[in-house]
């Protein structure tokens, strides 16, 4: 009876101690290193490509729209951001560089043939359009980001 109780107990614990899903976890252990490369403020979101990023096996991290910067990774639909948990949604978090779109055209291939009408730049299409072939990426708003810092026992993320 008394190793049955015990049983019980450590499953229970085991549970309720559940490991933090990498997406929507910080980039790094070290702030300043994470600092340095991603921007961060209200209004604004950012994402970047960074393999020193230590905790993102994608090495994409996010912030949105002000947010600690968290890991992330492409997606097509919501469906592949549940494993991050409530509040997470597949979304196109930024509209310009490589990250933003799959026709990307960098600025020094924009209007190569030196006819004036750009080609498309960036994520623009030949009409000067917005590109239609956007990248998504798991992203939740930033009190989603708090409550996870909360829920983990970190302390809350203040913006330098």
């Amino acid at each position: 009876m008394r190793f049955n109780s015990l049983l019980v107990l450590m499953s229970a614990a085991m549970v309720l101690s559940a490991c933090e899903p990498e997406i929507g976890s910080p980039c790094d252990p070290n702030q300043d290193k994470v600092l340095a490369r991603v921007k961060v403020q209200p209004g604004t979101n950012d994402l970047v490509l960074d393999v020193a990023l230590d905790s993102c096996s994608a090495a994409l991290c996010a912030s949105t729209d002000g947010s600690r910067p968290y890991c992330t990774k492409q997606c097509e639909a919501d469906v592949e951001c549940a494993e991050a948990g409530e509040g997470f949604s597949c979304q196109a978090i930024i509209a310009f560089g490589e990250l933003a779109c799959v026709d990307f055209t960098p600025a020094e291939a924009c209007d190569a043939d030196g006819n004036g009408d750009g080609y498309p730049c960036d994520c623009v299409t030949v009409d000067g359009e917005p590109s239609a072939l956007v990248k998504k990426y798991c992203a939740a708003a930033a009190a989603t980001i708090d409550a996870r810092d909360v829920e983990f026992g970190r302390a809350r993320f203040v913006a330098p």
